[in-house]
């Protein structure tokens, strides 16, 4: 606003003496060298009072972005600092325990279930040596076939194994939420359990210390244990 009002003051002072230029030389006796002369001081102050102007927004900005970098320092140090670090990190513990917990389930049940699948397929051959049988699933004469893949029971459903890197992806879309932003790319990015930990997670893990202290911590103390 002040620069603007010097500017304006600087434009009408020299379209006066460019007024009162042309004046002499159309001859006008009423225009003196003293009023040309006071007039090109005039202009030369306006000048002044421009530049001044413009030193002081120049001061002023620079002062706006000296205070706007002040509250951005109080705040990341807030972040790094103040409350909700250690809720952020404990939630992160539970949220990676829970996860090898889940894991462990899964493992099992996989383990399990290849277990059973591989008694299947072993009857499968039987039944066809023995001549019971000539063609694939004998066994589901006892309401039971399956491979290593997964196992079926007749009347009551399938049970299949669940590669972890899948889950564990279904997992961390589920907990972002339906209509969170990028859950498709990670979906479609995020396909093995190697996928997830030598991409993703361990660009956050190398980024984050909270992060890594929590990751580090849990296995550390399930070693310990």
């Amino acid at each position: 606003m002040l620069h603007d009002t010097a500017a304006a003051e600087l434009a009408e002072a020299r379209a006066l003496l460019a007024t009162m230029t042309e004046r002499v030389r159309e001859g006008d006796p009423y225009v003196t060298p003293t009023q040309l002369a006071t007039q090109r001081e005039l202009i030369a102050f306006a000048e002044l009072r421009v530049e001044a102007a413009q030193r002081k927004e120049t001061r002023v900005r620079a002062e706006e972005r000296a205070a706007l970098a002040g509250a951005a320092r109080e705040a990341a140090e807030q972040l790094l600092t103040g409350p909700g670090t250690e809720e952020i990190a404990a939630a992160t513990r539970d949220a990676v325990d829970a996860l090898a917990r889940l894991a462990g389930l899964v493992q099992a049940r996989n383990e399990r279930i290849v277990e059973i699948g591989s008694t299947l397929v072993q009857l499968d051959e039987d039944l066809k040596a023995a001549g019971e049988v000539t063609g694939p699933w004998g066994t589901r004469k006892f309401g039971v076939w399956g491979n290593r893949d997964g196992v079926m029971v007749d009347g009551i459903g399938r049970a299949e194994v669940v590669p972890m890197g899948r889950l564990s992806v279904a997992v961390t879309v589920a907990g972002l939420g339906e209509d969170n932003p990028g859950r498709a790319a990670q979906e479609q990015h995020m396909k093995s359990f190697n996928g997830l930990r030598h991409t993703t997670v361990q660009h956050l893990i190398n980024t984050h210390p909270i992060l890594a202290a929590a990751l580090s911590g849990p296995a550390q103390e399930r070693d310990a244990a």
